[in-house]
């Protein structure tokens, strides 16, 4: 209950009682009304003085002769009773007493119900609940089959990582390069160079995942050259290779990455699945901020390794980059 409301219960109650007694007087003091009053009785004409001669009755013999029927008496007008009115001012006092009764009463039970059950409690606010100093979950690791460490030629099943990557969390790393030309492999007459492109992810408990895009030409030469098509190279195709944690290591060292792996490639050719080359490079890749970060990411410098032969990436902020999270 309201603690205003025996307040207010008292107020009304003290406003009650005495148009109560007033409507009571009031009553007491209003006579009832019966009738009409009686109306006053005709006015009757003085008699007329006497006459100085006696009576002449010659008059009346000649109107009514003896033996003509006496004439009845005309009969004297009762004055008619007014009928009984309602007692309008009584029946309005009546109800305004009734209706003061009626708050009476009612103020007067809530008054008794308020000290009877008392005000309840107020409900205390609820309790923020106190802040959580357990961490945030970590983002779930990604299952990420695994490669088949020397598939053959023409295999199938290739190709399943290429469009996966690895959360980041609150400490991963992600980064992109571009790099020069890389010798893969001398032949007896020139080489097969590549000019690969890698990405990779890194989350924060250590899973990674990394791309590789090597497309190939070859050239005559002993080394690669800055322009395969200028120096007359001949393209042979894009390979591509996934590889994941565990076979794919990776080594952090602050904003700094390394990663390692022996890396199958596969092709894709038109219209069919992809397949593996039968062919596996061994390679390593640094990365590394080129320039301060700024909101986690900045350009990105690093070297790809493949035996004694080595790419640096090419100093290009759209091509290579790295992000940093956290």
């Amino acid at each position: 209950m309201d603690p205003a409301a025996p307040i207010a219960a008292w107020v009304v109650l003290g406003a009650a009682l005495p148009a109560l007694v007033a409507v009571a007087v009031l009553l007491a003091r209003t006579p009832p009304r019966v009738g009409a009053a009686p109306s006053s009785p005709p006015d009757v004409p003085p008699p007329a003085a006497a006459r100085r001669w006696a009576h002449d009755d010659l008059p009346g013999f000649l109107e009514a002769p003896p033996g003509t029927p006496a004439r009845p008496a005309p009969a004297r007008a009762e004055p008619l009773a007014a009928p009984e009115e309602e007692p309008v001012t009584r029946a309005v006092a009546g109800l305004a007493a009734a209706a003061l009764a009626l708050v009476a009463v009612l103020s007067g039970v809530a008054l008794v119900t308020g000290r009877a059950g008392g005000s309840p409690p107020a409900a205390a606010p609820a309790a923020a609940p106190p802040p959580s100093s357990a961490p945030a979950p970590a983002p779930r690791t990604p299952d990420l089959p695994p490669v088949p460490a020397d598939p053959l030629s023409g295999e199938r099943g290739a190709g399943l990582l290429a469009a996966r990557s690895v959360p980041l969390g609150d400490d991963g790393t992600s980064a992109r390069l571009a790099f020069g030309g890389l010798v893969l492999e001398h032949r007896a007459v020139g080489v097969t160079v590549a000019y690969p492109a890698v990405s990779v992810t890194v989350g924060e408990d250590g899973t990674a995942l990394a791309h590789v895009r090597l497309p190939t030409w070859n050239c005559l030469g002993t080394t690669a050259p800055d322009d395969p098509a200028g120096a007359g190279c001949t393209p042979t195709g894009t390979e591509h290779a996934d590889l994941p944690t565990p076979a794919l290591g990776v080594t952090r060292n602050g904003d700094a990455l390394r990663v390692a792996g022996r890396f199958p490639t596969y092709t894709r050719p038109a219209g069919t699945p992809p397949a593996y080359t039968g062919r596996v490079y061994d390679l390593s890749v640094t990365v590394a901020p080129a320039a301060p970060l700024e909101d986690g990411e900045a350009p990105a410098e690093g070297t790809m390794f493949l035996g004694t032969e080595r790419a640096e990436s090419l100093p290009d902020p759209l091509l290579s980059r790295v992000r940093v999270a956290g």
